[in-house]
């Protein structure tokens, strides 16, 4: 066994560790032990693939850990500091792309240094193009500071049409995609760090919504800058620990415009692969307010539904878009199904 394959199971098999001392019980632990695989498979895939998710510039990211949004594409780019960069698009059938930058802080975590947003409001031909460089100004440019290492996109995109299309160039652009030579021993010790790092970071988020019980509530100072992955956003976590028969009900502040979300994740902040509810969706009540009924089970009445799939302990996220929105919390409350008594016969 090379060296890379033994620094990366010595790393699996701490994360395995780590999970199960973690995990409340036996079913969350298993799938702890499924989240950590694939998270080994998303950082391998990036290290000794990532010749096939790399195009315009970018690199399409995998969406595993971290409450991921499911409304959005996600491709990011390494920069250097002091280069100069272009990056250029088409809208297509997407509602809006955000261009993020980041520096890397504790863990490897991005922490947001600069930010742009555009939309069909801002780009009424559909195009839209921004100067990345440290003295980029004015509407068509983005001031990069001297930390910051990653531009992240995120395409909002909810329906089956063409979205956004992309393209990073610089001064000094990076080689085209190849098969690496070697043995790939350096890409697996870097998924060793990138599992060990990410592992680390996101499991304070999980011990986030075990605080935050059946609520939400903006994240805690200790995750404030973690959590701030588009300067124009507004995030809100939270946890679910439902008894039998209890369900969560989730009502989003009054006179939201524009995008909002909430989505539903596993205790490891896995995205369910479950619908969510959203601004496009959303069934609004007669006092206009949206109320979403969260659980593995809910009342038939219910206009707004969330499956958690079984399980009844879990995390969400709500995002809302736009600094000229409500700044108030979702509201929760928790609720139980009443019993079906069986009747005697007569």
């Amino acid at each position: 066994m090379s060296a890379g394959w033994e620094t990366l199971n010595a790393a699996i098999g701490d994360a395995r560790g780590l999970v199960a001392a973690t995990a409340p019980d036996p079913d969350t632990a298993a799938e702890g032990q499924a989240y950590v695989n694939r998270m080994v498979a998303a950082a391998l895939g990036g290290g000794l693939l990532g010749h096939h998710f790399r195009a315009g510039g970018l690199t399409r990211a995998l969406p595993v850990h971290g409450g991921p949004n499911p409304d959005y594409l996600l491709y990011h780019a390494a920069i250097d500091p002091a280069g100069r960069y272009r990056l250029s698009g088409i809208l297509n059938g997407s509602e809006r792309v955000s261009v993020s930058l980041f520096a890397l802080g504790r863990n490897g975590a991005p922490l947001l240094v600069g930010h742009a947003a555009f939309d069909p409001a801002t780009c009424p031909d559909g195009t839209f193009a921004i100067d990345l460089a440290p003295d980029a100004a004015g509407p068509h440019g983005l001031a990069i500071p001297p930390e910051a290492r990653i531009v992240m996109c995120r395409i909002l995109h909810r329906d089956t049409s063409l979205p956004a299309a992309l393209e990073l160039a610089s001064d000094n652009p990076a080689p085209a995609p190849a098969l690496a030579p070697g043995n790939g021993d350096e890409a697996l010790v870097r998924a060793a760090g990138m599992l060990r790092a990410n592992l680390a970071e996101y499991l304070q988020w999980t011990a986030a919504a075990l605080e935050l019980q059946n609520r939400l509530d903006t994240a805690p100072r200790e995750l404030a800058e973690t959590v701030q992955g588009d300067g124009d956003t507004r995030y809100f976590l939270g946890g679910f620990d439902l008894a039998e028969h209890e369900w969560l009900e989730v009502t989003m502040p009054p006179g939201l415009r524009g995008y909002w979300s909430l989505h539903v994740y596993s205790y490891w902040y896995e995205h369910l692969q479950r619908p969510g509810v959203h601004d496009r969706n959303a069934v609004v009540d007669p006092d206009g307010r949206v109320r979403i009924a969260v659980g593995p089970g809910w009342p038939a009445d219910a206009r707004n539904r969330i499956d958690t799939a079984g399980r009844r302990k879990g995390s969400f996220i709500c995002r809302i878009v736009g600094k000229d929105q409500p700044q108030a919390c979702p509201q929760t409350g928790l609720h139980r199904k009443p019993k079906i008594r069986n009747r005697s016969a007569p």
